[in-house]
């Protein structure tokens, strides 16, 4: 299996972990001390770290919304790094829709995840802070 294989599959892993929360799932796509940095200036090292950063991302924005939608390209390979552009819409009843986008890299190890990068196009992270400032206060806590 490539790592682009690898990472679809973990992909559409992460997708049913979404859907039931069952973040032992993802184990098999990561190293034990993996790192996750999901854009924010932080780090999460270990695959217990990662999947609790995982979650709280998930749980703190995703969740809150009515839905939501999730594009990506086709990921590509340089050496033994995956990356994908994506775009994420959040939807909430009678709100505007929030977008979010940016690349994600995942960087493989003997053939499982040991870093998971976030980087946000520019302007996003201003966008989320002024949708939320605005209308954050419609989202369930």
């Amino acid at each position: 299996m490539t790592n682009l294989e690898r990472f679809q599959a973990y992909a559409d892993a992460f997708e049913e972990t979404y859907s039931d929360d069952n973040w032992q799932r993802l184990e098999e796509f990561f190293t034990a001390d993996a790192v996750y940095a999901p854009g924010d200036g932080t780090e999460a090292v270990g695959r217990d770290q990662v999947f609790a950063q995982l979650r709280a991302g998930v749980n703190g924005l995703d969740r809150r919304f009515d839905a939501r939608t999730l594009t990506a390209t086709p990921p590509t390979s340089q050496g033994e790094t995956i990356s994908l552009s994506w775009q994420l819409a959040l939807h909430k009843t009678g709100a505007p829709e929030l977008t979010a986008a940016g690349v994600e890299h995942a960087t493989y190890t003997n053939g499982k995840i040991s870093r998971l990068e976030d980087i946000f196009d520019e302007g996003t992270p201003e966008g989320l802070g002024m949708w939320m400032a605005k209308y954050g206060s419609a989202l369930p806590s």
